[in-house]
């Protein structure tokens, strides 16, 4: 096994991207799961090396699935060169944005504020019903008092499909605990992000429903699509 075997992946992850994410022939999940099958196999390796090959294959795996905004930022260029490579691994490896965030949840036009306010209330996704001013408040970390969640399931659903369509920063969790966005259904105390995370995966954990002893719901699963519609569509109006 070569000693810069990372370095080769990514550059082989790269040029993959190029050919079937730029051109257009795959979905980015096809791309993803093409890319890990083919270079996971570790075949005439000792274990120790085998150990290193599929620890690099899966760590690249994970950064091509949670880390979209860097692929996109690094794989799109016309080179990838080593030092994109390093600092690529670096904010990768420290959870950093490529980019410091602003103390801004987003970035929405007033077309956009009122498509979130209706859909908001709609779904009751706030116990209270929310008017534009709230919800542009919110994302520019500007409220007064959180809005407490209807279900916060439901909440970190929203936010979690407004973030998969590159809409949010990627902590965005982190910034709505620091700036106390968003309330509890259960006791109105800000949210951490810890809780979003949680119900996150909890929500997204379809193998969940089949527990009796899960607090997962089946409608939770509509919801997630509800959200996934809503977000694409917002995004369409960007």
């Amino acid at each position: 096994m070569p000693k810069d075997e990372l370095w080769q992946l990514y550059c082989a992850a790269y040029e993959q991207y190029q050919s079937e994410i730029i051109n257009g022939e795959k979905s980015y999940s096809r791309y993803v799961n093409d890319f890990y099958y083919y270079h996971l196999p570790a075949m005439n390796m000792s274990e120790s090396d085998a150990r290193v090959h599929i620890m690099n294959v899966c760590g690249l795996k994970e950064l091509l699935e949670n880390r979209r905004d860097l692929v996109d930022a690094f794989f799109s260029k016309d080179k990838f060169e080593e030092k994109d490579y390093q600092q690529m691994f670096h904010l990768f490896d420290s959870g950093q944005s490529l980019t410091p965030d602003e103390d801004c949840l987003a970035r929405f036009s007033d077309k956009q504020i009122s498509l979130i306010t209706q859909f908001a209330n709609d779904v009751s996704l706030f116990k209270n019903a929310v008017t534009d001013s709230d919800i542009k408040d919110l994302f520019k970390c500007q409220l007064t008092k959180p809005l407490q969640a209807g279900i916060n399931r439901h909440v970190a659903l929203f936010f979690g499909a407004l973030r998969s369509y590159g809409l949010l920063p990627f902590r965005w969790q982190m910034i709505i605990e620091e700036n106390k966005l968003v309330a509890s259904s259960a006791n109105n105390e800000p949210l951490r992000a810890s809780q979003l995370r949680c119900g996150l995966s909890q929500a997204k954990n379809v193998k969940l429903a089949k527990m009796k002893s899960s607090n997962y719901k089946i409608e939770d699963i509509g919801f997630e699509t509800v959200c996934e519609n809503f977000a694409k569509k917002l995004k369409e109006r960007m």
